[in-house]
């Protein structure tokens, strides 16, 4: 039998051998856990490298094609100003803007693609308020009697002379307003812009056929590639003429920009990039489109859509709109209210471009013309202020 001690010694023994073991698998539990640690940081560290290298390449591609799509524009109307876009860091911008949008009539049907010889067929103003969380888009008639230059001609004729600055400063100088920056389009672009975010939905407003398309009053139709533009060109079939025309195109530019915002449509980036190329010109720079992503976008909560309507008369042979001068004065109210524009800092002098009756009295032909687009409601808000 073992002796009271000898029992001690080897008791004391086989805990001092169980603590040694235990310790032993204590270190090897520590270096699995240790290794399963490292294997989970690499594994972060990859996938944030990843996203990085992702992130920087859409960055510098992106900025890389808005660096191609610049082209200033320098006007010379007294309604011109520098709107500062910025904002710190997470905070919500507080300056209204606008741009006249312009689809160019080239890249299409045969035309030549190049953006300098087309007209603006299609001329709209986009104000942008972060303050009232609206965007509003107004349509001009492209054969609106203006002033371009000191002497009477149709609207669209301005960017023919001379690009996108006299259209600017011809709009500004007629709407007493400032236009902050342009963007044209032409048709090819806006068709594979809207092909590259997957098409648009739309409900149509008109029963017509267009180039082998049929479309129905109150249906809804998916819009893409010729049937886009088939949607969006009719005119003549429309007893509202080219307001009716005018109110289409409104449509497929704000499901544009709804669709805009979807994360499905950012991860087709590459697509819509290549459909700019050489169809779009703007005098955006690419930081100055990153403040409007960052700090506008509650601006695209509601959008409204206007339109400025006049009335066609003949005038030496060719037709015009006449627009009258309570409507162009309430229209400019309008879009100076939009644009948190107080006439008291800028007494404005509407001498320059009103059409007096004096002008519109040379050789006026007094016969309504055909193509007076006066008709149905196109569903806008014309004159709602």
């Amino acid at each position: 039998m073992q002796s009271r001690n000898e029992r001690h010694r080897t008791q004391t023994k086989t805990k001092t051998v169980s603590r040694q073991e235990h310790r032993k698998k204590v270190k090897k539990g520590n270096r699995n856990n240790n290794g399963s640690k490292r294997t989970l940081v690499a594994i972060l560290t990859a996938v944030i490298l990843l996203l990085l290298a992702v992130v920087t390449k859409v960055y510098f591609d992106v900025k890389g094609t808005a660096d191609d799509l610049f082209k200033e524009a320098n006007t010379n109307s007294k309604y011109s100003r520098e709107v500062d876009l910025g904002q710190p860091s997470g905070e919500k911008a507080t300056e209204p803007f606008s741009v006249l949008l312009m689809g160019i009539d080239t890249g299409d049907l045969g035309r030549n693609d190049g953006m300098e010889d087309g007209r603006s067929d299609t001329m709209m103003i986009i104000t942008v308020n972060p303050n009232t969380d609206r965007t509003t888009i107004t349509s001009l008639q492209r054969d609106t009697y203006i002033m371009i230059n000191g002497v009477y001609d149709k609207l669209n004729a301005a960017y023919a002379y001379d690009g996108p600055a006299l259209a600017m400063e011809t709009i500004e100088n007629y709407l007493e307003i400032p236009i902050d920056y342009y963007i044209s389009v032409n048709m090819r672009a806006f068709q594979e812009i809207v092909n590259a975010i997957g098409g648009v939905d739309v409900q149509s407003d008109l029963t017509f056929s267009e180039q082998g398309f049929d479309f129905v009053k109150g249906e809804k139709y998916h819009l893409e590639g010729e049937r886009l533009l088939a949607y969006t060109r009719n005119r003549y079939d429309d007893p509202d003429g080219d307001y009716g025309r005018q109110n289409r195109q409104r449509q497929i530019i704000t499901a544009v920009i709804d669709k805009m915002k979807s994360v499905e449509t950012l991860t087709s980036y590459q697509n819509l990039l290549a459909s700019l190329g050489d169809n779009v010109q703007t005098n955006l720079r690419f930081n100055q489109m990153q403040d409007i992503l960052m700090g506008y976008r509650s601006a695209a909560e509601t959008i409204d859509e206007k339109a400025l309507r006049g009335s066609g008369e003949m005038i030496n042979g060719v037709s015009y709109q006449i627009v009258a001068e309570e409507d162009r004065l309430a229209m400019s109210e309008m879009l100076k209210r939009e644009l948190e524009i107080d006439d008291t800092d800028d007494p404005i002098d509407s001498s320059t471009d009103e059409v007096t009756d004096q002008d519109a009295d040379q050789d006026v032909n007094t016969n309504t013309d055909e193509s007076t687009n006066e008709g149905t409601d196109d569903g806008t808000t014309d004159f709602e202020y």
